[in-house]
């Protein structure tokens, strides 16, 4: 009997954090095989090979399960454009490296950007760590905008400016990831354009014709949809 009723031994955070690491990606791993439906605690004990309630030690809900995906996701979408970031040069050429690496991210890693952005999720502010990883990446590009209104090459407010290539590239690279550019021109064909078209007014005066569209071979992109 006092075998059985011993207090269940105490992990370390150490431990507790390499175990949700361990879920995370396992889940992440069903959605990317079978879709969010698919991602139960029931299946993801089974694809770990361990007890069916050892989820619920570490995530109360489901919900709180997929902000942990969610969270895991946008923290290598920071990661993913903060590394092709062009540090040096005018502000005007970092602005395009960052829309760039944007493109990319949502391009190579649909199943991923899809989940960060699904409609059908709890709204960030109810996970503020999700929410504050959310903010973490904007804020920056906030930032570099003030920095490039501050020495004059920019004009306008930063916080608009930032919402108006945010709204505008999500808006593109979200009808990419749900094969939905069926009107005459690919992203391949609208990425620079676009991307031309947003900077030319931020920097007050004409610029120089875009670069020759880059080749880019898409990816197949898979059916998940990050729809619970």
């Amino acid at each position: 009997c006092l075998l059985f009723c011993m207090a269940r031994p105490q992990l370390s955070s150490e431990a507790v954090d390499a175990m949700r690491q361990r879920l995370i990606e396992a889940a992440l791993s069903i959605y990317r095989d079978k879709g969010l439906e698919a991602v139960s605690f029931r299946g993801l004990a089974d694809a770990v090979g361990l007890s069916h309630t050892l989820a619920y030690r570490y995530f109360a809900d489901k919900d709180a399960l997929l902000t942990g995906l969610r969270l895991e996701c946008t923290r290598r979408f920071e990661h993913f454009v903060r590394a092709r970031e062009q540090i040096q040069g005018s502000t005007l050429a970092r602005i395009r490296s960052v829309a760039l690496a944007y493109v990319d991210f949502a391009r190579e890693h649909a199943d991923e950007y899809l989940l960060i952005f699904s409609t059908h999720q709890p709204s960030p502010a109810t996970y503020p760590e999700l929410l504050a990883a959310r903010r973490s990446l904007f804020d920056h590009a906030v930032e570099v905008v003030s920095e490039g209104v501050a020495r004059g090459e920019l004009q306008g407010e930063p916080l608009e400016l930032a919402h108006t290539f945010w709204i505008s590239l999500h808006g593109l690279m979200t009808l990419h990831v749900a094969n939905q550019l069926v009107h005459g021109r690919s992203l391949e064909q609208l990425v620079e354009p676009l991307i031309a078209r947003l900077l030319r007014p931020l920097a007050g005066a004409t610029l120089s014709p875009p670069p020759p569209t880059r080749s880019v071979r898409l990816a197949p992109k898979k059916a998940a949809r990050a729809r619970r």
